[in-house]
């Protein structure tokens, strides 16, 4: 069933408004930088976007590799990129930002110090989210450290707009709808298409209305107007590929998913395990947004 949400979706009084803080994980290869371009293609320059920097150095690349970046010139790379496409980038702090992340749980907790409304998680850093699934994961130290919001950035193409929104009628798909919303709301290009994935062989057509509509109004609450939001049902047995082939076929930027833990809606069952993580290393061309942290509801 549906969460009822009447009381929950109200509009936000301008006083809550702030700014959409986003923190870009960046490696010492150049030509790694997927979060750097994804923002700068994705978003436009505004005063209420905040952009900070984090080296996540890896392993691929020897020391006596030309092309490797110190962390200081994987800085300045980074921001020269974004600052020609006219965005502003937070200086270096002069505590632990700018020091080397070398672990998913540190970046956990700059991203809980800082309150960053997203990480963004470049080549090098989903290699540290791949290792730390290989080696801990378990669904409560997954919760306990991941319980942001996460923007995977495999080879985004710089030429898609849109963004494909997977719900399920689960608080945490709600919290996805939360998170476009107020991510979005001021990106005018970008048209929003919310998407119930239904199993073929147990439909409930009521059901299915019920939860689209929550999800639009969730949108509108954070400003969406609604010349900008579609819905669809896709009805597909294999979840994953199911978005997987309407992301290919839209030509989406960005798929959001919201995060869940066990019996909790369409991620259910070795949630990131399975078909988050599935998406992760399948998704191309796309953004892949997980959506987990304690949004409205």
């Amino acid at each position: 069933m549906p969460m009822p949400t009447d009381d929950l979706l109200k509009p936000i009084p301008e006083y809550c408004v702030t700014d959409r803080r986003l923190l870009i994980c960046v490696g010492e290869d150049p030509a790694l930088l997927h979060g750097v371009r994804f923002v700068s293609s994705f978003f436009q320059p505004a005063p209420d976007l905040r952009i900070d920097l984090a080296f996540t150095p890896g392993a691929g690349l020897r020391n006596g590799d030309p092309n490797r970046l110190s962390s200081d010139e994987a800085r300045k790379w980074a921001t020269s990129m974004l600052m020609e496409k006219g965005f502003t980038v937070g200086a270096p702090r002069s505590d632990d930002v700018w020091e080397p992340v070398l672990s998913i749980r540190d970046i956990a907790l700059i991203a809980e110090k800082h309150r960053y409304d997203a990480v963004l998680l470049g080549r090098r850093a989903i290699h540290r989210l791949e290792e730390h699934l290989d080696t801990e994961f378990n669904e409560a130290v997954f919760d306990r450290h991941l319980d942001f919001p996460f923007w995977i950035c495999r080879e985004p193409d710089s030429t898609r707009t849109n963004v494909l929104l997977c719900v399920d009628g689960s608080k945490p798909g709600l919290c996805a709808a939360d998170h476009v919303g107020w991510i979005c709301a001021s990106e005018s290009r970008h048209q929003i298409c919310v998407a119930y994935l239904a199993a073929p062989e147990k439909r409930d057509y009521r059901d299915e209305i019920l939860i689209l509509d929550n999800a639009v109004k969730m949108l509108q609450v954070n400003g969406i107007p609604e010349s900008r939001i579609t819905t669809k049902v896709l009805v597909e047995k294999d979840y994953a590929r199911g978005i997987l082939e309407e992301a290919q076929r839209g030509r989406y930027a960005v798929v959001a998913v919201g995060r869940a833990g066990a019996g909790r809606g369409m991620m259910v069952e070795r949630q990131f395990g399975s078909i988050s993580l599935l998406l992760a290393r399948k998704l191309e061309g796309a953004s892949l947004w997980v959506c987990g942290y304690p949004c409205k509801l």
